[in-house]
């Protein structure tokens, strides 16, 4: 049986002007610790396009020559056509796979409004991890950054408790605290 470590970007440069530089430095900071964190052979990274993000497209470039595979979805695609694409690279069937996701609008696109949405992996059977050090809320009303992601982590905080996936999805900050197969 295969198991792997999926990384899933969801807009993961979404809209810097409405988020702090520093927020945003920590965000990217995190993504490229996940490299050092992880085991090449057996993680793959999906992420939204990284056109227009020079950052992101030069981490794709780094984990890239570090031996991952990192794959570009579409926001159409569903989560069996990303899963596709791992029997597409020769890594086999990824039914038994870790999940982290991260990107942004965490409260909305990462957990419950896409189709690449953490409830939409749990719901598959999946072992889901939110990274909250790669994630970012840029739809809160809140007047800050502090606020709009304290706002976005109560509501996963009350979705995953209404709807009893406490059990099923994981929530941390440092990357180091990831579950992740070797």
């Amino acid at each position: 049986m295969y198991k792997y470590n999926l990384i899933v970007l969801k807009h993961f440069r979404g809209y810097p002007s409405l988020m702090d530089s520093v927020s945003n430095d920590i965000r990217y900071a995190r993504l490229l610790k996940l490299i050092d964190e992880f085991n090449s052979k057996n993680t793959i990274f999906f992420s939204t396009t990284t056109r227009y993000d020079d950052r992101l497209e030069s981490i794709s470039e780094i984990a890239e020559s570090e031996g991952f595979k990192w794959i570009e979805y579409t926001d159409d695609e569903s989560i069996e056509q990303i899963l596709s694409k791992c029997e597409g690279i020769n890594f086999g069937p990824a039914s038994n796979s870790n999940v982290v996701i991260g990107g942004t609008n965490t409260a909305g696109c990462l957990l419950r409004n896409s189709n690449v949405c953490a409830n939409e992996w749990i719901e598959r059977g999946f072992d889901v991890q939110m990274c909250l050090s790669i994630c970012a809320d840029y739809q809160l009303d809140g007047i800050n950054t502090v606020e709009k992601n304290n706002m976005a982590m109560a509501i996963l905080y009350n979705f995953a408790k209404n709807r009893n996936l406490i059990e099923k999805m994981d929530i941390c900050y440092d990357v180091t605290e990831l579950r992740r197969y070797e």
